[in-house]
């Protein structure tokens, strides 16, 4: 299954056009910054979310070597913490330590 994830990410920012057009190119990934955060939208495939979220950060990390994945940005939606959309645009809402498992993952190279 394909899910849509929102990671913040540091090592490259909306300024670095090479990592901008690497990743737009590579993983039709998009590059931006809110409330002072870089944020990179992508999407990752897998049996699980846990597998796509691994997956997705795995691939961007290879497009872009200096990209640092650090955690999934949780979109607060109906006070729930939305951690990423499956292809069907439904949410996917993880309980806290869920969320940390897929953190925790996301450090490893």
């Amino acid at each position: 299954m394909e899910y849509d994830f929102t990671f913040a990410v540091s090592g490259v920012d909306v300024d670095d056009r090479a990592a901008v057009e690497t990743l737009r190119r590579h993983r039709d990934a998009l590059l931006a910054r809110a409330g002072g955060v870089d944020l990179l939208c992508v999407t990752g495939s897998g049996g699980s979310v846990l597998e796509a979220a691994a997956e997705a950060a795995s691939a961007v990390r290879a497009a872009v070597p200096r990209l640092r994945v650090i955690r999934l940005d949780r979109d607060p939606v109906d006070g729930r913490g939305c951690v990423a959309h499956r292809s069907d645009g439904a949410p996917v809402h993880l309980t806290p330590s869920e969320a940390a498992e897929i953190d925790a993952g996301l450090a490893a190279p």
